[in-house]
């Protein structure tokens, strides 16, 4: 891997409905090599951070390009979890074109029901 091999995606994640982070909120995004229909995807990158407030949540996410077949396809993941328990997570696949991205990827997650969501 050399300097001029890795490039990088500005990516957006928003939510489908009104969206904030928590305290010590862990947000993960993933470029995953999805080619394959009956094989787990493939991770080219990865990125973990901590982070609060509201979203949208604007990072960048580096990959190594060499490692890219031009032929397959790839799709971008993103989840967000406070102490280990599942918060956003996105439920369409977002396929990308690396070739062909310009300016922001938008990745939109769903908020998931907790066991006490409706109960008071």
């Amino acid at each position: 891997m050399n300097d001029t091999s890795i490039q990088s995606l500005d990516i957006e994640i928003v939510a489908s409905s009104d969206g904030t982070v928590p305290p010590s909120g862990l947000v993960q995004v993933s470029l995953d090599d999805v080619s394959l229909a009956d094989a787990p995807a493939i991770c080219h990158a990865q990125l973990r951070l901590r982070c609060a407030g509201a979203m949208p949540i604007n990072l960048r996410l580096n990959y190594d390009s060499q490692q890219i077949v031009p032929r397959h396809t790839y799709a971008l993941s993103a989840r967000i979890e406070q102490d280990g328990r599942l918060l956003y997570i996105n439920t369409l696949k977002h396929e990308v074109e690396l070739d062909k991205v310009t300016g922001k990827v938008r990745v939109t997650v769903d908020k998931i029901a907790s066991m006490t969501d409706g109960f008071n």
